[in-house]
Protein backbone atom coordinates (compact mmCIF):
# COMPACT_ATOMS: atom_id res chain seq x y z
CA UNK A 1 0.00 0.00 0.00
CA UNK A 2 1.51 3.27 -1.13
CA UNK A 3 0.99 6.09 1.37
CA UNK A 4 2.90 8.72 -0.52
CA UNK A 5 6.50 9.75 -0.19
CA UNK A 6 5.74 12.94 1.76
CA UNK A 7 3.76 11.07 4.38
CA UNK A 8 6.44 8.37 4.56
CA UNK A 9 9.19 10.96 5.03
CA UNK A 10 7.16 12.73 7.70
CA UNK A 11 6.50 9.48 9.58
CA UNK A 12 10.07 8.26 9.15
CA UNK A 13 11.74 11.40 10.44
CA UNK A 14 9.30 12.41 13.18
CA UNK A 15 8.72 9.10 14.95
CA UNK A 16 11.01 8.29 17.83
CA UNK A 17 13.67 5.76 16.88
CA UNK A 18 14.21 2.71 19.05
CA UNK A 19 17.75 1.40 19.01
CA UNK A 20 18.69 -2.24 19.29
CA UNK A 21 19.85 -1.72 22.88
CA UNK A 22 16.47 -0.24 23.89
CA UNK A 23 14.42 -2.92 22.16
CA UNK A 24 13.35 -6.01 24.12
CA UNK A 25 15.13 -9.17 22.99
CA UNK A 26 13.24 -11.06 20.31
CA UNK A 27 13.80 -14.41 22.02
CA UNK A 28 12.15 -13.41 25.30
CA UNK A 29 9.15 -15.67 25.95
CA UNK A 30 5.72 -14.11 25.51
CA UNK A 31 3.38 -17.05 26.10
CA UNK A 32 2.46 -18.50 29.47
CA UNK A 33 4.08 -21.83 28.57
CA UNK A 34 7.28 -20.08 27.48
CA UNK A 35 7.48 -18.01 30.67
CA UNK A 36 6.78 -21.07 32.82
CA UNK A 37 9.39 -23.14 31.02
CA UNK A 38 12.01 -20.38 31.05
CA UNK A 39 11.52 -19.13 34.60
CA UNK A 40 10.41 -22.25 36.51
CA UNK A 41 10.87 -25.59 34.78
CA UNK A 42 14.22 -25.16 33.03
CA UNK A 43 16.20 -23.82 36.03
CA UNK A 44 14.87 -26.56 38.32
CA UNK A 45 14.80 -29.65 36.12
CA UNK A 46 17.48 -29.29 33.41
CA UNK A 47 19.91 -31.65 35.14
CA UNK A 48 17.13 -34.15 35.89
CA UNK A 49 16.09 -34.21 32.24
CA UNK A 50 19.69 -34.75 31.15
CA UNK A 51 19.96 -37.64 33.62
CA UNK A 52 16.78 -39.21 32.24
CA UNK A 53 18.16 -38.95 28.70
CA UNK A 54 21.28 -40.81 29.79
CA UNK A 55 19.19 -43.48 31.52
CA UNK A 56 17.11 -43.92 28.36
CA UNK A 57 20.27 -44.22 26.27
CA UNK A 58 21.68 -46.81 28.66
CA UNK A 59 18.48 -48.87 28.52
CA UNK A 60 18.44 -48.67 24.73
CA UNK A 61 22.07 -49.76 24.46
CA UNK A 62 21.54 -52.71 26.80
CA UNK A 63 18.35 -53.91 25.10
CA UNK A 64 19.71 -53.56 21.56
CA UNK A 65 23.01 -55.15 22.61
CA UNK A 66 21.22 -58.10 24.17
CA UNK A 67 19.02 -58.43 21.09
CA UNK A 68 22.21 -58.58 19.00
CA UNK A 69 23.46 -61.53 21.04
CA UNK A 70 20.65 -63.64 19.60
CA UNK A 71 19.79 -66.86 21.40
CA UNK A 72 22.83 -66.51 23.65
CA UNK A 73 20.97 -63.78 25.56
CA UNK A 74 18.27 -66.30 26.56
CA UNK A 75 20.87 -68.73 27.93
CA UNK A 76 22.61 -66.20 30.21
CA UNK A 77 21.23 -66.47 33.74
CA UNK A 78 21.87 -62.78 34.45
CA UNK A 79 19.20 -61.64 31.99
CA UNK A 80 15.64 -61.64 33.37
CA UNK A 81 13.38 -64.20 31.71
CA UNK A 82 10.59 -61.68 31.02
CA UNK A 83 12.87 -59.98 28.46
CA UNK A 84 13.38 -63.23 26.52
CA UNK A 85 10.80 -64.18 23.88
CA UNK A 86 9.73 -67.64 22.76
CA UNK A 87 12.53 -67.78 20.18
CA UNK A 88 15.21 -67.42 22.88
CA UNK A 89 16.12 -63.85 21.83
CA UNK A 90 15.21 -60.57 23.48
CA UNK A 91 11.60 -59.83 22.61
CA UNK A 92 11.29 -57.15 19.87
CA UNK A 93 8.65 -55.35 21.96
CA UNK A 94 11.35 -54.51 24.50
CA UNK A 95 13.48 -53.05 21.71
CA UNK A 96 10.52 -50.94 20.60
CA UNK A 97 9.93 -49.89 24.21
CA UNK A 98 13.58 -48.83 24.59
CA UNK A 99 13.46 -46.90 21.31
CA UNK A 100 10.24 -45.14 22.34
CA UNK A 101 11.69 -44.35 25.78
CA UNK A 102 14.83 -42.79 24.29
CA UNK A 103 12.80 -40.90 21.69
CA UNK A 104 10.55 -39.41 24.36
CA UNK A 105 13.52 -38.46 26.55
CA UNK A 106 15.26 -36.77 23.60
CA UNK A 107 12.03 -34.96 22.76
CA UNK A 108 11.81 -33.71 26.34
CA UNK A 109 15.46 -32.61 26.19
CA UNK A 110 14.77 -30.75 22.95
CA UNK A 111 11.85 -28.95 24.59
CA UNK A 112 13.95 -27.95 27.59
CA UNK A 113 16.82 -26.83 25.34
CA UNK A 114 14.41 -24.79 23.23
CA UNK A 115 13.22 -22.87 26.28
CA UNK A 116 16.66 -22.45 27.86
CA UNK A 117 17.42 -18.72 27.89
CA UNK A 118 20.49 -17.47 26.11
CA UNK A 119 23.44 -16.02 28.00
CA UNK A 120 22.44 -12.46 27.19
CA UNK A 121 19.09 -12.80 28.94
CA UNK A 122 20.70 -14.73 31.77
CA UNK A 123 23.31 -12.04 32.41
CA UNK A 124 20.83 -9.20 32.01
CA UNK A 125 18.03 -10.63 34.14
CA UNK A 126 20.04 -12.10 37.02
CA UNK A 127 22.53 -9.30 37.56
CA UNK A 128 20.28 -6.37 36.65
CA UNK A 129 23.23 -4.87 34.79
CA UNK A 130 23.29 -4.31 31.07
CA UNK A 131 25.82 -6.18 29.00
CA UNK A 132 27.56 -2.96 27.89
CA UNK A 133 28.26 -1.96 31.47
CA UNK A 134 29.68 -5.41 32.11
CA UNK A 135 32.13 -4.97 29.26
CA UNK A 136 32.94 -1.50 30.60
CA UNK A 137 33.72 -2.97 34.01
CA UNK A 138 35.83 -5.61 32.32
CA UNK A 139 37.79 -2.92 30.47
CA UNK A 140 38.38 -1.05 33.73
CA UNK A 141 39.55 -4.22 35.45
CA UNK A 142 41.87 -5.06 32.57
CA UNK A 143 43.32 -1.54 32.65
CA UNK A 144 43.88 -1.92 36.41
CA UNK A 145 45.58 -5.27 35.88
CA UNK A 146 47.75 -3.77 33.16
CA UNK A 147 48.80 -0.96 35.52
CA UNK A 148 49.63 -3.47 38.27
CA UNK A 149 51.64 -5.57 35.81
CA UNK A 150 53.54 -2.49 34.61
CA UNK A 151 54.35 -1.54 38.22
CA UNK A 152 55.56 -5.08 38.91
CA UNK A 153 57.81 -4.94 35.84
CA UNK A 154 59.29 -1.64 37.03
CA UNK A 155 59.95 -3.14 40.48
CA UNK A 156 61.62 -6.21 38.97
CA UNK A 157 63.79 -3.99 36.75
CA UNK A 158 64.74 -1.93 39.81
CA UNK A 159 65.69 -5.09 41.72
CA UNK A 160 67.74 -6.28 38.75
CA UNK A 161 69.62 -2.96 38.63
CA UNK A 162 70.31 -3.19 42.37
CA UNK A 163 71.43 -6.79 41.98
CA UNK A 164 73.81 -5.82 39.17
CA UNK A 165 75.32 -3.01 41.23
CA UNK A 166 75.72 -5.34 44.24
CA UNK A 167 77.23 -7.97 41.98
CA UNK A 168 79.76 -5.43 40.69
CA UNK A 169 80.61 -4.39 44.27
CA UNK A 170 81.05 -8.03 45.32
CA UNK A 171 83.32 -8.71 42.35
CA UNK A 172 85.41 -5.59 43.20
CA UNK A 173 85.66 -6.75 46.82
CA UNK A 174 86.66 -10.23 45.68
CA UNK A 175 89.27 -8.75 43.35
CA UNK A 176 90.70 -6.54 46.08
CA UNK A 177 90.70 -9.49 48.51
CA UNK A 178 92.50 -11.62 45.95
CA UNK A 179 95.09 -8.84 45.43
CA UNK A 180 95.49 -8.48 49.20
CA UNK A 181 96.01 -12.22 49.62
CA UNK A 182 98.51 -12.22 46.75
CA UNK A 183 100.38 -9.31 48.32
CA UNK A 184 100.41 -11.05 51.68
CA UNK A 185 101.84 -14.19 50.09
CA UNK A 186 104.57 -12.18 48.38
CA UNK A 187 105.52 -10.38 51.58
CA UNK A 188 105.62 -13.62 53.54
CA UNK A 189 107.85 -15.24 50.95
CA UNK A 190 110.29 -12.35 51.04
Amino acid sequence: MYIGHKVFIKLYFTEEKVTAKQRKPLHEPTTALGKFMTNTFVPKYTNNIMGLVYVGAAVLIIIVGLRGLGTLAGKVSLIPKFLVGVDGKIDPYWVMFALFLEFSMLLLLALVTFFTPSEYIDVYSKTGVKKDSLSGNLREELEGLKNVADEEIRMVESYLEKFESLSKKVSRIQKSNFEAITNMKQTMEN
